[in-house]
């Protein structure tokens, strides 16, 4: 499914930075994650783009950007060319989080390499 994005709907994100995007509580997702999701490998990069997530598009640069969530957590949008999707996360701990799709059944998981 194709969605066009219309404008960003995360509270206090202006940029597509994946470290914060706003939040001073958020957790740094940096680096490379092991996953239960289509890809084993999940990778957050510090200028923005991550890789291994659901492909929202057919090709180009992936980009992510979190913010806080206002059911607690966070939520974390992906976005390649005008598509994007959206997941919820749910860190146990520092280096554990349970995804969430946007209707908030479970999605995968992420276990910090």
């Amino acid at each position: 499914m194709r969605r066009t994005m219309r404008g960003l709907v995360l509270a206090g994100a202006a940029s597509t930075t994946v470290l914060t995007a706003g939040c001073s509580t958020s957790p740094e997702l940096t680096g490379m994650w092991q996953s239960t999701g289509l890809s084993p490998m999940v990778s957050f990069f510090e200028d923005g783009t991550c890789s291994g997530l659901m492909s929202v598009d057919i090709g180009g640069p992936m980009y992510c950007s979190l913010g806080e969530s206002s059911g607690g957590g966070y939520v974390l949008r992906i976005q390649q060319g005008e598509n994007y999707a959206t997941y919820l996360l749910e860190p146990d701990g520092s280096d554990h989080l349970d995804v969430l799709s946007s209707n908030g059944s479970p999605a995968f998981t992420l276990d910090r390499l």
